[in-house]
C-alpha cells in the first residue's frame, strides 16, 4: 500500500478501529480499486492489537457498487461496527434519509477520500495548449481538490486565470461529483467560458459540458493525457434521445432503491402527471439499474424515464429503448422547452 497512488489513510482507520473497540468492519471501494481490497482487509485485520488476547478483526469486502456518497452498503452497514467507504466525501444531502432514521444511533459509516499523490503539474502544462481564453474555471474531483492550487499557479505562467469556486453542498474548493457542477456555473464562472477538470475518466468532464454549456479540458494526472469535449455535440445526443420518445405512449418510471438516490416524491409526481396527458406510466424499482434488468420490461413499456442519478440515462444512450431523465420527460409532457433543459 506504500506505493500505491492513493492515500488509504491505514494508519487512522487502524487507530479508529481500536478507539471504537470495532471488532466487525466493512470495506466499500470503487470498481477499479476492489483490487487492492484483500491487501486492505490483512492490514485492518491485525488493527486490535498484538497484546496477549486480542482478537483478530474480522474484515467484510463489499462486492457491491461504490458509485458515490449516494451509495453506501447499507445491508453491509447494518452487520459490522464501523464501515469504511472509499473514494468519496461525506454529503449529508446524500445521507440524509439514512440519517434521519438513525438519529438515536451512531454514525457507523466513515468516508476515505483517497486523495492521491500524483503530481497534476506535468498534465496542466499540456492542458494550456488546449485552453482558448484567459479565464478558465478549474476543478477536479475531491482526489485531486487539495492540488488545485498548483494547478493554478501552472495557469498563472502561462498568462491563465483560474477561478476556483466551491459548491455549497460539497467539502473542497473546486470539488465536483458527477452529479454537482455548481462549483463551475453561476455568477461563480461569468468570465468563464471553459472549464479545466483535472482527473481521470471521461465521466465528470462530459457531465460537466453537458450541464454547464462550456467547453470542458480534462487533463489526467496519471497518464497526462488531454482531451476536450464540446457541450453542443453531447447535448444534441440527448435532444436525439427525447426525440426518439416523442411518440411513446407508456412509460417505466426507474426509482432507486439506493437511500441517496430514492427519489419517490418525483417519481410519483411524474405519473400522475403522465397520467394526465393520457400516457400509461408505471414504478420500476431497483437497487441497481442495468441494461439487462431493464431489457425485461423492454415488450411492456415504449421508453423509461429515470429519477435515480441523474447522470444515468446517459449510460443507456445506445440501448433499444430511450431513457429519459425526469426533466427530458417533461418535454415530453409539454411541460418544458427543450432549450430549457440544461
Amino acid at each position: 500500500m506504500k506505493n500505491h497512488a492513493y492515500d488509504f489513510e491505514l494508519e487512522k482507520i487502524k487507530r479508529l478501529v481500536r478507539e471504537k473497540g470495532a471488532r466487525r468492519v466493512g470495506l466499500q471501494l470503487p470498481e477499479g480499486l476492489k483490487t487492492v481490497a484483500t491487501e486492505l482487509a490483512a492490514e485492518i485485520s491485525g488493527a486490535a492489537g498484538t497484546e496477549a488476547g486480542a482478537e483478530e478483526v474480522e474484515v467484510l469486502i463489499s462486492g457491491n457498487s461504490c458509485f458515490g456518497a449516494c451509495d453506501v452498503d447499507e445491508r453491509l452497514e447494518r452487520v459490522v461496527d464501523l464501515l469504511f467507504h472509499f473514494g468519496h466525501t461525506f454529503s449529508f444531502q446524500k445521507r440524509k434519509p439514512v440519517l434521519k432514521e438513525k438519529e438515536k444511533t451512531p454514525e457507523k459509516v466513515v468516508f476515505v477520500e483517497l486523495r492521491s499523490s500524483a503530481d497534476l503539474k506535468p498534465a496542466v502544462e499540456k492542458a494550456v495548449a488546449a485552453i482558448k481564453g484567459e479565464v478558465v474555471g478549474l476543478v477536479a474531483t475531491v482526489q485531486h481538490a487539495h492540488a488545485l492550487k498548483e494547478a493554478e499557479e501552472v495557469l498563472a505562467r502561462f498568462g491563465k486565470k483560474a477561478e476556483i469556486r466551491k459548491s455549497r453542498n460539497l467539502k473542497y474548493e473546486g470539488q465536483v461529483l458527477g452529479c454537482d457542477f455548481s462549483a463551475a456555473v453561476g455568477s461563480a464562472c461569468e468570465d468563464c467560458e471553459e472549464v479545466l477538470f483535472v482527473g481521470t475518466g471521461s465521466f465528470h468532464p462530459t457531465g460537466l459540458a453537458l450541464y454547464t454549456g462550456k467547453r470542458v479540458v480534462a487533463a489526467d494526472p496519471f497518464t497526462e493525457q488531454v482531451s476536450v469535449f464540446e457541450p453542443e455535440e453531447l447535448r444534441k445526443r440527448r435532444w436525439l434521445e427525447i426525440a426518439r420518445a416523442l411518440d411513446a405512449r407508456s412509460f417505466g418510471i426507474i426509482l432507486s432503491l439506493k437511500s441517496g438516490q430514492f427519489n419517490q416524491e418525483a417519481a410519483v409526481s411524474l405519473r400522475r402527471r403522465a397520467a394526465e396527458r393520457g400516457l400509461k406510466a408505471f414504478l420500476l424499482a431497483f437497487d441497481e439499474v442495468s441494461e439487462e434488468r431493464l431489457l425485461g420490461f423492454k415488450t411492456q413499456v415504449d421508453a423509461f424515464v429515470n429519477t435515480a442519478c441523474p447522470r444515468l440515462a446517459e449510460d443507456f444512450v445506445h440501448f433499444e429503448k430511450p431513457v429519459l431523465s425526469a426533466a427530458e420527460f417533461e418535454v415530453v409532457l409539454g411541460e418544458r422547452e427543450w432549450e430549457a433543459i440544461f
